[in-house]
């Protein structure tokens, strides 16, 4: 059997083989633009791709890959209204600052105390210690919090050209991060990263929180608007009001934030060593987080404690009006929705006292000291041992930290003092010492 070739022309043979390639591509072209981080063009009236690279591309050669990607075949004709895929690496783009809005506690920016209004370079990383708090600002109006015990990266924060686009991403690398949005336009895009998961929003209000140690799991909890949650190759709309956690496998169903406790007398002024706080058990609640902020917003947090039971101590607390929240844990550890935050006078008021003969006359010196302010006066009563309802003594106003009662019979008596200042909002707080023991003989 004979067979009979055809002669194909050389002009020919280039064309099959230049057809076959860009069949090829056109067949790889969806996997590929798919994985990629890429934002959309819509083709208008006179585009072509090389004009659409000009404008948009930060290097004008990589219009092949974008003419690869979308399947282009004649990059001087596009259709109109056609969408363009183009990933967001390609893309020009200008800075956009964070800058630290506030901190306090221990707290570092690659290693050296953050500066008031210190710009956040990108992969800069940020380290909060135990009561250690930092917030950053920025021009789009979002705000990124990191409370104690957390370190975070930034990746990226910039502005493109395509559409006056926003991308901004941190890494939470351990501990926890809280993000405030506005509401972001077009394709506009705030996202947190863990080592599991990424959390991304447009408009709303979340906390993300990564265990270095429980390197598997990846948290976000929602208190306002809608987030996509991406991890194990897929993807959950998770709604405000509820949380998921992350891990290789994927994300887990939106499992609903716990109630907030109710605080317990949030307004008594804290006039003692310690400020302390009681609050109603959640159901479900295996842990408790309370912060103390300088405001009600809590863009500022000054100290903060996770316990185990209703009740928590704080230390160290200087004098002034504080705002105190509460949230509960649960026990796959998604933290719950904030109580109302509420406004407590932080007054260390107190008194030591002692008492003895008085060297110059014939009675009784009865002393203090006292912790408060210069503006502080002082009341003092005496009665005698087991008869507090009768008072044999019952001095206001004092301005000296000293009395001597003389003509005293010989018995046993009791007696204390209280320090006395005036708040503008509290009106009058009068604190009283303990009682005191005097016995007089003859």
């Amino acid at each position: 059997m004979f067979m009979t070739l055809k002669t194909i022309k050389p002009s020919a043979i280039t064309r099959a083989i230049t057809g076959l390639a860009a069949l090829l591509a056109c067949i790889a072209a969806p996997a590929w633009a798919q994985r990629a981080d890429s934002l959309t063009y819509t083709v208008q009236a006179g585009d072509t791709l090389y004009a659409i690279a000009e404008k948009y591309l930060k290097n004008t050669s990589t219009a092949r890959d974008i003419q690869r990607i979308n399947r282009v075949r004649n990059p001087r004709r596009l259709s109109i209204n056609r969408t363009l895929s183009i990933p967001r690496e390609m893309l020009k783009f200008q800075p956009v600052q964070l800058t630290v809005g506030s901190f306090s506690g221990p707290v570092a920016i690659g290693g050296d105390e953050p500066v008031k209004d210190q710009v956040l370079a990108i992969g800069e990383t940020v380290v909060t210690q135990r009561n250690g708090f930092i917030r950053f600002e920025s021009t789009f109006g979002g705000l990124v919090s990191l409370p104690s015990n957390t370190t975070a990266r930034l990746v990226r924060a910039r502005r493109y050209t395509l559409g006056n686009t926003l991308d901004v991403e941190f890494e939470v690398l351990n501990g926890r991060a809280n993000a405030a949005s506005p509401s972001l336009n077009g394709q506009d895009r705030l996202r947190m990263r863990t080592p599991v998961a990424v959390t991304a929003v447009r408009g709303t209000e979340f906390r993300v929180a990564y265990d270095a140690e429980n390197a598997d799991v990846s948290l976000t909890e929602v208190t306002e608007g809608n987030v996509q949650v991406a991890a194990g190759g897929e993807t959950r709309p998770t709604p405000a009001g509820f949380g998921v956690s992350s891990s290789p496998s994927g994300v887990s169903e939106p499992e609903a934030l716990l109630l907030a406790p109710a605080i317990i007398a949030p307004g008594d002024v804290q006039t003692g060593e310690t400020v302390n706080f009681a609050f109603d058990p959640i159901e479900g609640a295996e842990l408790y987080r309370v912060q103390i902020a300088d405001g009600f917003g809590f863009t500022n947090v000054l100290a903060e404690q996770i316990v185990d039971t209703e009740m928590v101590q704080f230390s160290d607390i200087e004098n002034n009006r504080y705002a105190v929240r509460v949230r509960s844990i649960s026990q796959s550890g998604l933290e719950g929705v904030n109580s109302v935050a509420e406004s407590f006078l932080r007054k260390r008021l107190g008194v030591v006292a002692s008492s003895g003969r008085s060297p110059d006359y014939d009675g009784f010196n009865f002393d203090w000291t006292h912790q408060g302010g210069d503006t502080a006066t002082f009341a003092f009563q005496l009665w005698v041992k087991g008869n507090p309802g009768a008072l044999l003594v019952d001095e206001v106003g004092l301005t000296e930290t000293q009395i001597t009662l003389t003509n005293l019979g010989a018995g046993e008596y009791e007696w204390r003092v209280a320090v006395t200042e005036t708040d503008a909002v509290d009106g009058l707080i009068k604190v009283w010492g303990k009682t005191e023991p005097v016995n007089v003989s003859n």
